[in-house]
C-alpha cells in the first residue's frame, strides 16, 4: 500500500473545469440517490451497446435526467446564497452538446474522473490471488462500501449492484492513469464480467467508481 500520508484525502475539495467555467467538483452529490442511480444505469447501458447511435441515445438519456433534476430545483430567493448545483445550472455546464464531444469523457468529467477509480471485492484486492494484475500501476488503495450482492458460486466471487441490498466492503484503487489498463483488465476478467459504474462510499463521501459485475448474476437479478 502507498503511504497514506502521501495520498490526497477523499474529502479534499477539488476544482473541475468544464467549457471554460470553473465549478466546485462534487455538485452531483446533491442528486437524490435514486436520480444518481438512474443516470449511472443509462451510462452503464451505453457501454454495452454495439451501435454508436444507441450509445449516444443512452448517454443523452443520462444527460436529460440530470438536466431535469436541475430544472426542478427551486430557484434561490433574494439574499440566499446559491448552492453548488444552482451555480452549475446557472453556468449551463450541462448544455454542452453531447454529440460534439467524447460522451464517455464528458461524464467522466461530470462525475470527477471515475476512470481513475476501480472498486474490487475479490481476487484483485491486495493479497488476493490475482493482485499481481494491479502491480505496476501507480496509485493507492482506500477502503469503501457499495450496496450490492456478492455470491461465491464457483472459483471467484460474483457481484451485482443493488441499491436496496446491504452494503459490502470493497477496496478502491485510485490511479491517475488507471484507464490505460482497463482493456487489459477487461480481458483478464473475461466474458462473464462487465465493468460498470457504481456509487461507492469512501470516508462518508460518495465517489463514482468502476467495478466488475457478474453478467450471470446481473441477468438473473434483472
Amino acid at each position: 500500500m502507498t503511504d497514506p500520508s502521501k495520498s490526497q484525502p477523499a474529502s479534499e475539495v477539488r476544482t473541475t473545469r468544464l467549457n471554460g467555467d470553473s465549478v466546485d467538483s462534487g455538485w452531483w452529490r446533491e442528486l437524490p440517490p435514486s436520480a444518481l442511480e438512474q443516470v449511472l444505469v443509462c451510462i452503464n447501458s451505453s457501454r454495452q451497446r454495439k451501435s454508436h447511435a444507441d450509445r449516444l441515445d443512452d448517454l443523452g438519456n443520462a444527460m436529460t435526467k440530470i438536466r431535469n433534476f436541475l430544472d426542478q430545483r427551486p430557484q434561490p430567493t433574494a439574499g440566499h446564497e446559491e448552492s453548488r448545483i444552482e451555480k452549475v445550472s446557472r453556468l449551463a455546464v450541462l448544455e454542452i452538446a453531447i454529440a460534439s464531444t467524447d460522451p464517455e469523457m464528458f461524464f467522466d468529467t461530470v462525475f470527477d474522473q471515475p476512470s481513475q477509480r476501480l472498486a474490487v471485492y475479490g481476487s484483485l484486492k491486495p493479497g488476493g490471488s490475482n493482485a499481481a494484475q494491479m502491480t505496476g500501476i501507480n496509485g493507492h488503495w482506500l477502503e469503501g462500501t457499495v450496496h450490492g450482492i456478492v455470491e461465491h458460486p464457483g472459483e471467484y466471487l460474483e457481484f451485482t449492484w443493488d441499491s436496496s441490498a446491504p452494503s459490502v466492503s470493497v477496496m478502491v484503487f485510485s490511479a491517475p492513469r488507471l484507464s490505460e489498463h482497463f482493456d487489459r483488465l477487461d480481458d483478464f476478467e473475461g466474458p462473464y464480467y462487465v465493468r460498470t459504474l457504481v456509487p461507492v462510499a469512501i470516508d462518508d463521501r460518495i465517489e463514482v467508481c468502476n467495478i466488475y459485475e457478474s453478467k450471470r448474476r446481473k441477468k438473473n437479478h434483472a
